[in-house]
């Protein structure tokens, strides 16, 4: 009698144990798969190579942005989650046999009472409402977040775009100043050859050429860093890339209200769909104070008896020691928590305005110091100063000097084209309505 029952009381832990096990194993066997293949398993964005246009450089970065892409996914669970927060708890059907494989009366099953019930847990306060509002607002939340770092994405590449663009015609000006020197350095081995000129002023102007070397081997150095800098915005692929297009002066105008543009802006957008958020999962929070109902009814066989009869219950927690107050209190703080990083957002969009709005007047100043009379008068210059030398005129110094301010003058305009061209683009990225 005694076996029987301890076979009873054993065969429920033993049935739980071996069903788990394979469970077990099975995410063992998840987790050694993800842990031997994670590194293969992520996507990366397609080589790009060769040369590239700006507006195909940002959509690259816009499209295959690792951040972008993890952000994207996010939403895509929030989505779902969105689905699943407005779904009913699932009823519950449940099996209790009572007074089997004792002694007497009650051994076997010929005694048994055996009870099939049915029972349903009844949300109160509107939480299933809330509950999914919470969730709708977080996504709509990370939705106004992607569109703002979609403008911050766009920004960063057409900046690196236009780093690019500036290396690459400052490794051109670099590879015309070394053919200038060398084109010096033949002139004087002429003269040499006629005795006009002297070996001291050829040791210079050989002097003169392993300088301009090295000024072409930093400039495309500094292309191949930018090259790479602008592929690490799209998550890599390939740093050899060369930017087409020039450094012309920028088109379009800015928009000149601060005021709208950060209102307008998705990061305000974000950080007041954030508090609105905060809001309704304060109002969840209360609504959690009142305790669920759970009914049920079913049917019981007592055996003994060959009777059946109807079984109906109704559970109701007390709300004796959590009233949920913990959660209440924390989801009001976090409520003054979003209001205090709406104003932070704000204050952040209000600074970076102002910074680009300050850069696009200095680039503007500076751009206008480089105009084309000045490039003219810089190459008109080095031909005055070679023709007065080949005369006999001008020494080799004045020679080298002119040539080294009109390369002075060409890549202070580039890089002053460049310095206009980022400020302008990012100041009508930041401030597009």
């Amino acid at each position: 009698m005694h076996l029987r029952l301890s076979i009873f009381l054993i065969f429920p832990f033993l049935f739980i144990s071996c069903a788990s096990d394979p469970q077990s194993r099975s995410s063992r066997e998840s987790a050694n798969r993800f842990t031997s293949s994670h590194n293969t398993g992520l996507k990366s964005a397609p080589l790009l190579k060769g040369v590239v246009s700006r507006n195909r450089a940002i959509q690259h970065a816009l499209i295959y942005s690792p951040r972008l892409q993890s952000l994207r996914a996010e939403l895509r669970a929030l989505e779902a989650e969105t689905i699943q927060a407005g779904l009913p708890p699932n009823p519950e059907i449940g099996l209790d046999v009572e007074n089997f494989a004792g002694s007497g009366e009650s051994s076997g099953f010929n005694g048994a009472e055996i009870t099939a019930a049915l029972s349903q847990k009844l949300e109160l306060g509107g939480k299933r409402s809330k509950r999914t509002m919470v969730a709708a607002l977080k996504a709509a939340a990370l939705k106004a977040e992607i569109a703002s770092e979609e403008r911050n994405i766009r920004i960063a590449a057409d900046r690196a775009f236009t780093t690019l663009l500036e290396a690459r015609k400052l490794r051109e000006l670099s590879e015309q100043n070394l053919g200038r020197a060398e084109e010096n350095l033949s002139t004087l081995n002429t003269l040499l050859e006629v005795g006009k000129s002297n070996r001291i002023d050829v040791g210079k102007a050989r002097l003169a050429i392993s300088e301009a070397k090295e000024n072409l081997a930093e400039a495309r150095s500094a292309e191949s860093n930018a090259s790479a800098e602008l592929s690490q915005i799209w998550g890599g692929g390939s740093p050899n890339v060369t930017a087409a297009g020039s450094l012309d002066a920028p088109r379009g105008a800015v928009p000149s209200n601060p005021e709208s543009a950060i209102s307008r802006h998705p990061a305000m957008r974000a950080a007041a769909l954030r508090f609105a958020r905060a809001q309704a999962t304060y109002d969840l929070e209360k609504a959690k104070r009142y305790s669920d109902i759970e009914v049920g009814g079913g049917v019981r066989e007592m055996r003994d008896a060959n009777e059946t009869a109807a079984v109906v219950g109704i559970r109701i927690p007390l709300p004796i020691f959590d009233r949920n107050q913990g959660n209440i209190q924390a989801a009001k703080e976090r409520l003054d928590s979003a209001q205090a990083n709406g104003r932070a957002t704000e204050s952040e969009l209000r600074s970076r305005i102002t910074k680009l709005s300050s850069d696009l007047r200095a680039a503007r100043s500076r751009a206008s110091e480089f105009d084309t009379r000045t490039i003219n008068a810089a190459r008109q210059g080095l031909t005055d100063t070679r023709e007065a030398y080949n005369s006999g005129k001008a020494s080799l110094l004045e020679v080298l000097d002119a040539r080294k301010t009109l390369f002075k003058v060409e890549r202070g305009q580039t890089r002053a084209q460049a310095d206009l061209l980022r400020a302008h683009n990012s100041l009508k990225t930041m401030t597009n309505n």
